[in-house]
């Protein structure tokens, strides 16, 4: 294996190499990293992760293979590197593995291994966080509505985004969790986890209403069925409007994603993110979002702030960035919110929700946001 030359330049090594390990791959060779690939078809650098030569030099290990795998390559990394650092993509596992994932991290004291989490390091997100917390200050939330829509019976078609596990809430449900723990108090987030919600719906439509809490309702359509256009459809030109958003349904094959995070004070006035508002009307629309300061009554609220920024890109390499200067031993696992999907997706099926209580069941790797919050905000 080719050695890095510098800090600067890493080596890297992505196991699995179909469309969401083809897109590591890629934003990492054109950040200047040295790029190799694991996969068992044609085309990638090995078959499998006990091929790869010279493990130590490896600086950096990508898992993006199934979900149902990503156990098993973890502890094959582990194997030979024992003290390697893991970025995993999303989902970690499936929900029956969570504490296997669990000891095997813990079992290994040396690595370091984040799970991917693209909205947490979104600058839009950020800036977003920042605006509901300076106009929450003395004007409390009474409500945040989070939606993520897209029509994805094309991916379905080709054997994408089809989860057996989590269901709908596993496509969508972890980037609309970060947008809600980077809005709520950390206690509150995890009250949030703990709270068995008034209502789950097969759309994934998810209401929780609680003293400690302000509403939440977060609704996530893999088939493009629009759920709250009147919450971010202002944000999008007339014609996608009428042609999408008003009739809320995004048609087979049409590229839109209607997503959107909006928070309502008290006061009636509303801090609304819109994620790529200018499908239709600019060619790099997918890089560029709005946050809104309005009073939910104006049909047309001018932009607060425009934010630019590719979300996958700029998590990949900050998260790069946190696992070489983590100490040892740091794992971002987050189990507690992939029992709480996984909850979802068991209620949709069953008709009942699973309780919601037991430290040892929710337990995440404390004492680790924290620290890579403040190495986040120094990257």
């Amino acid at each position: 294996m080719v050695r890095a030359t510098s800090l600067d330049e890493m080596t890297i090594v992505v196991v699995g190499a179909g469309k969401i390990g083809s897109h590591h791959a890629a934003a990492f060779r054109q950040a200047g990293h040295l790029v190799s690939t694991v996969d068992p078809s044609s085309g990638a650098d090995w078959d499998h992760v006990a091929r790869v030569p010279e493990p130590s030099s490896v600086d950096a290990w990508v898992v993006a293979t199934p979900t149902a795998t990503h156990l098993s390559v973890v502890c094959d990394i582990l194997r030979r590197q024992p003290d390697a650092r893991i970025l995993l993509e999303k989902p970690a596992c499936y929900p029956a593995e969570l504490t296997e994932l669990v000891r095997t991290v813990r079992q290994h004291p040396r690595a370091r291994i984040l799970v991917n989490d693209v909205y947490s390091y979104s600058a839009s997100v950020r800036r977003f966080a920042e605006t509901v917390r300076e106009h929450s200050e003395f004007d409390p939330i009474r409500k945040i509505t989070i939606e993520f829509t897209k029509n994805r019976d094309f991916d379905v078609a080709h054997g994408r985004f089809v989860d057996t596990q989590y269901g709908e809430a596993g496509y969508e449900g972890f980037h609309m969790l970060s947008i809600l723990r980077a809005v709520l108090s950390a206690d509150a987030y995890q009250s949030y986890l703990y709270t068995v919600p008034a209502s789950v719906t097969a759309e994934m439509r998810v209401r929780t209403s609680a003293a400690d809490l302000p509403e939440i309702e977060l609704y996530t359509s893999s088939t493009g069925a629009i759920a709250f256009a009147d919450l971010a459809g202002f944000a999008f030109s007339a014609d996608v409007f009428k042609n999408y958003i008003e009739p809320s349904a995004v048609p087979y094959g049409v590229d839109l994603r209607y997503r959107f995070a909006d928070v309502e004070l008290d006061s009636g006035k509303h801090v609304t993110l819109v994620f790529e508002p200018f499908f239709g009307s600019e060619d790099d629309y997918k890089n560029t979002h709005v946050v809104y300061v309005h009073d939910g009554r104006d049909a047309a609220p001018k932009p607060h702030l425009l934010v630019f920024g590719n979300h996958f890109k700029e998590a990949l390499l900050t998260q790069l960035d946190l696992l070489h200067r983590a100490e040892e031993g740091h794992a971002v696992i987050r189990p507690s919110e992939h029992r709480f999907l996984a909850a979802l997706g068991w209620a949709v099926g069953t008709g009942s929700f699973p309780p919601l209580t037991g430290a040892d069941q929710y337990v995440d790797l404390r004492g680790n946001d924290e620290k890579l919050a403040q190495l986040g905000s120094e990257a």
